[in-house]
């Protein structure tokens, strides 16, 4: 079977991709842009792969890859990113999202290809009340305010409408905070700040944050978890939750890290994480972590067998170790 993946060389695209090289499975991967040399997760099979360059909206586009490449089904990660450029550029981020993922899923109805998995996101559940309380799949709290939520709500709306309409073998997935070999530097994320500050030399010592939360998911997990959607021959439900499950407060991220930094200063004061501005003063947009309750991931254990292995101090070793080392470990 060869498989279309759209996003193939961002951080769930490129392990996604590895994993299904590493299975033996023909991948072509599909980007606006060639993996780049760096990326090591990627460079080491990178003779194993197809790379097709290119953008998702244009649909002659996408199906002719798939004509050419003989495609059977597509894992459709490709997004814009990060989130937040969403709202200041919400006409494009619209096509990407929506128009990006109906293409897929007119491949499906129109060629018969499938299964074809679309990435959702946790920020569709909104903001609930309770952000103690797991959420399941249904438990989406309206209004939604944001582009980039909006957008994967609208897109999973998508999945079951060709499901039902079209008996398109398609179903969503959302990841949740999602870590580990391929991630950029994120200035919106905490945990990345402290591991990229740490990589370049530097002590991390912060006055507040200890007491935020976050669903962490190595990407690893994910990665898998996506697979297990794919092989299956048809999911029961349109949509599961793929995250951790379990919500780590930033003080024992730091304490994680000071175990495999031991010669590093670590340290958070009480409170919550304070707002930060991406990109210096280019956008000048204060980003604050959302308050956000953890993923009920029942469905997934359940439906299609989901698992994940990596708490935070394994996923953190191991993402360290791949600083280190350079190699991939499935």
């Amino acid at each position: 079977m060869t498989v279309l993946v759209t996003g193939g060389t961002g951080t769930i695209g490129s392990n996604v991709a590895r994993q299904l090289i590493d299975q033996g499975r023909k991948v072509v991967v599909y980007d606006r842009v060639p993996p780049h040399p760096s990326n090591q997760v990627l460079a080491p099979v990178a003779d194993k792969m197809t790379v097709e360059i290119g953008n998702i909206t244009d649909l002659a586009n996408v199906f002719d890859i798939i004509k050419r490449n003989k495609v059977e089904s597509i894992i459709h990660l490709a997004t814009m990113l990060p989130a937040h450029a969403n709202n200041t550029h919400p006409i494009e981020a619209l096509q990407v999202s929506i128009i990006g993922s109906a293409n897929m899923l007119e491949a499906g109805r129109l060629l018969g290809i499938g299964p074809i998995v679309i990435t959702s996101a946790a920020g569709v559940m909104g903001r609930p009340e309770d952000i103690t309380k797991p959420q399941k799949e249904e438990d989406v709290k309206l209004p939604i305010v944001g582009v980039y939520p909006l957008a994967k709500l609208a897109c999973e709306q998508l999945v079951a409408t060709y499901r039902t309409l079209h008996k398109v073998n398609a179903t969503a997935v959302r990841p949740r905070n999602v870590y580990g070999p391929g991630a950029p530097a994120r200035a919106e994320q905490p945990l990345f700040e402290m591991v990229y500050d740490i990589l370049a030399g530097k002590d991390f010592v912060r006055d507040s944050g200890a007491d935020s939360t976050f669903d962490y998911t190595y990407v690893k997990d994910l990665a898998k978890g996506i697979l297990q959607v794919h092989d299956m021959k048809e999911t029961p439900n349109y949509v599961y939750n793929l995250s951790f499950g379990k919500m780590v407060r930033m003080a024992e991220a730091a304490e994680a890290l000071s175990r495999i930094f031991p010669k590093r200063k670590i340290k958070l004061g009480p409170g919550n994480w304070e707002g930060i501005v991406e990109g210096g003063k280019t956008i000048g947009l204060t980003i604050r972590p959302a308050v956000m309750p953890p993923q009920d991931i029942t469905r997934a254990r359940k439906e299609i067998g989901f698992n994940p292995e990596y708490d935070l101090s394994r996923g953190l070793a191991d993402w360290f170790r791949f600083f280190e080392t350079g190699t991939y470990q499935a």
